[in-house]
This record gives C-alpha cells, sequence and structure tokens, in this order.
C-alpha cells in the first residue's frame, strides 16, 4: 500500500497541504527506516503482519511491543515534531509526550492499517498545544515552568493519596539505573544534563531511559488498577 492509499485510509481529512505534505514526509521517513535495517517495507505483506501483532500485543500492555513500536516510529515522529518546534530540546520532550499517549491509549486503535495516521494525529496535535503554550507563555510574560508547575500543584493533591503506595511499588520494581533516573528527575527534579554528569551517560541516555522508566510505572499502575 503506498503512502497516499494510507493516507486515503486514514479516517477525516487534515485539512490543508502541509499537513498532506507531512504526513507523506512521516510514512515515509517509517518506510525508509525499515529498509535501512533490511527488513523491507513496512508495509510490505511481512511487515504490515508485524505492525499488526505490535499493535495486537501494544493493546494488552506489552512493553517489549511498545518499545519495538517506539523504534520503529521515533524518527519519523522526531522528524515531525521538530519541524514544528525548531528546537531539538524541545522536540526530544515532545517525542516523549508524543508516546506517552500513544501508550496510554493504545486501546483504542483500531487496527495497524490505521495506526500510522493516528500515531500522525497525536503528533501533530502535540505539536500544535506546544506552539500555542509558546505563544500563550510569550503573551503572558509567565515563565512556561512555573506555569506547569502551578498546573501540576492543582492535580497533586487527590491522586498523590490514591496512587502512593502503588507508584511506590512501581518504582521499586524498576531497573536500578531507569529508577535512578526516574527518582533524580520526577522526584527531586535534576535536568538531564545534571543526572547525566551524576551517573556518567549521555544526555539522551538519561532521557531515553527516564522515558522507559515512566512507561514502565505506569503499565505497573494500570496493571493494578490506580490509574
Amino acid at each position: 500500500m503506498s503512502a497516499y492509499s494510507l493516507l486515503l485510509a486514514v479516517p477525516g481529512q487534515f485539512g490543508h497541504n502541509r499537513l498532506d505534505a507531512d504526513y507523506e514526509s512521516f510514512l515515509e521517513a517509517a518506510l525508509s527506516l525499515e529498509r535501512e535495517k533490511g527488513q523491507g517495507s513496512v508495509w510490505g505483506t511481512a511487515d504490515k503482519a508485524r505492525l499488526e501483532e505490535l499493535v495486537r500485543r501494544g493493546r494488552e500492555g506489552d512493553l517489549g511491543a511498545m518499545e519495538s513500536i517506539y523504534g520503529m516510529f521515533k524518527g519519523p515522529v522526531f522528524g515531525l515534531v521538530y519541524r514544528y518546534a525548531q528546537n531539538r530540546v524541545a522536540a526530544e520532550d515532545l517525542l516523549q509526550d508524543v508516546f506517552l499517549k500513544v501508550f496510554g491509549n493504545m486501546g483504542k486503535v483500531r487496527d495497524a492499517a490505521t495506526f500510522p495516521g493516528w500515531v500522525f494525529r497525536i503528533a501533530v496535535n502535540t505539536a500544535y498545544s506546544y506552539l500555542r503554550q509558546k505563544r500563550a507563555q510569550a503573551d503572558r510574560n509567565v515563565p512556561l515552568d512555573d506555569l506547569a508547575g502551578t498546573l501540576e500543584d492543582r492535580k497533586a493533591g487527590p491522586v498523590e493519596k490514591d496512587i502512593a503506595g502503588p507508584l511506590e511499588e512501581a518504582i521499586r520494581a524498576l531497573a536500578p539505573r531507569l529508577r535512578s533516573v526516574f527518582l533524580l528527575h520526577d522526584v527531586q527534579g535534576f535536568k538531564h544534563e545534571e543526572i547525566a554528569r551524576t551517573l556518567g551517560c549521555a544526555v539522551g541516555t538519561s532521557k531515553s531511559q527516564l522515558f522507559k522508566a515512566r512507561l514502565r510505572v505506569r503499565a505497573y499502575l494500570k496493571a493494578r488498577g490506580a490509574v
């Protein structure tokens, strides 16, 4: 199936030529990535069956399948959000936001044929939200960190009481390096640059391990009905 045929297979319309072009580029990037790995086209018979299997397992909460999906689509998603953000650090953060949304809503996926379009829409909407937030920040002259902190404070109270126990269990269940990155970043508030220096790893490694840690914590909490 061609990239254009896949575009027509996705429910709804993207509304203007830029999104059509972005979606074509998104799919072409995914196709090129798989060809470079020597696995053929994502949408060849064997690879389409592989994606269908990954999507099915992902819906069931299989972390291995989710990591495979992440590996398949992280390049195209990063390229897409970077074109909107025009900032590598922001794009790396958006990349993680996109896949947290994808894996948190895998139950909504109908089939493999519409999966790339669904991921694309999540990525575009996440990028648009970032741009709207950035514009609002400039208009109001309010530091983004202060705004984010205020929103987190409003949400924190009741949630903490409900998931405190399971959250501690989820953190203890993490591999040592994932647990260290998670605690340093999400609990103690260190930046990735500081974590990289502390643990003796690259900044990109810190970000990747934080993503994996968050994914495992989310899966743990979901399995126990805490979220």
